[in-house]
């Protein structure tokens, strides 16, 4: 039969080790194999997992909620004076901008600007 690939030998004498495939976690956590190592004096490791199986809700929200609800509410919220309405409205249109365009320059949502003018 001739070789596949020329320049190679037919055979291989270097030396195969075979090596067991290493257990599988879930094999490691099996009740039997565990006590198995245990009566053979194997070394056995516990960790126990920190706060495993407890899928609780945080209790520092119950307390922030109760904290909030006997807080004293804070009045209404102070409304912008007509005199700054109207200042903010004579400068807008002093420099020819739209309500669209001062909310750019500002940050804020057109929305924002024209409730500032119905206040």
């Amino acid at each position: 039969m001739p070789n596949r690939y020329p320049g190679t030998m037919a055979q291989d004498w270097e030396p195969v080790v075979l090596h067991k495939s290493k257990p599988k976690s879930h094999d490691l956590r099996d009740p039997k194999l565990v006590n198995q190592a245990l009566r053979s004096g194997g070394q056995v490791q516990t960790v126990k997992k920190f706060d495993g199986g407890a899928n609780k809700k945080p209790a520092a929200t119950a307390m922030n909620a109760r904290k909030l609800d006997e807080a004293a509410e804070p009045a209404a919220l102070d409304r912008v004076s007509v005199e700054v309405r109207q200042a903010i409205q004579k400068a807008r249109i002093e420099k020819k901008m739209s309500q669209a365009d001062l909310a750019k320059k500002i940050n804020e949502l057109p929305k924002v600007v024209q409730g500032v003018r119905e206040r």
